[in-house]
């Protein structure tokens, strides 16, 4: 149980993140400075109401960071960011140093992996969209792509108990 209140409390923090900035002021103008963008000619720009459920592939999703969310566990890190349409996304990292994405970033998620969640928990009902970066390739951060030592090496010990 105490697992699935880790996850709870994740939501809420997701959750009460994307109501109180869908509306905030800051976000016209985080979201228009990414209409400068520049992309390599084999991606397409979209926005996040443009995509589909599942791998967008030859897609570009550009976004600006606008808080890292805290949480429990080691992986992934999660970022709550805006497209230049002011839409509100979850971005799920996996493979990346802590401290490497800041508040405030601009990130191109190529080919990106799209879930709109959507369900309930205890009659609260959790409503978003998220992407999910699993490798460094598929991401630039500030329009530069991420070198390996800026990848965290995952290891998995066995330990054998009879």
């Amino acid at each position: 149980m105490e697992e699935v209140q880790k996850i709870v409390n994740l939501l809420d923090k997701l959750d009460n993140l994307l109501r109180g900035h869908a509306r905030s002021k800051r976000l016209a103008s985080l979201a228009s400075s990414l209409a400068a963008v520049n992309l390599n000619s084999s991606y397409r720009r979209a926005t996040v109401d443009l995509l589909s459920e599942g791998l967008n592939k030859a897609v570009a999703l550009i976004g600006k960071v606008l808080f890292f969310i805290k949480h429990e566990n080691v992986a992934p890190l999660y970022y709550l960011a805006c497209d230049a349409n002011q839409i509100c996304f979850v971005v799920s990292v996996y493979g990346i140093q802590y401290d490497l994405i800041k508040e405030g970033d601009q990130l191109t998620i190529l080919d990106p992996f799209h879930r709109h969640v959507n369900f309930s928990w205890k009659e609260k009902l959790y409503q978003f969209k998220s992407f999910r970066v699993d490798f460094i390739e598929q991401m630039l951060v500030n329009g530069k792509a991420l070198t390996p030592h800026q990848a965290v090496r995952t290891s998995i010990y066995a330990q054998h108990k009879p």
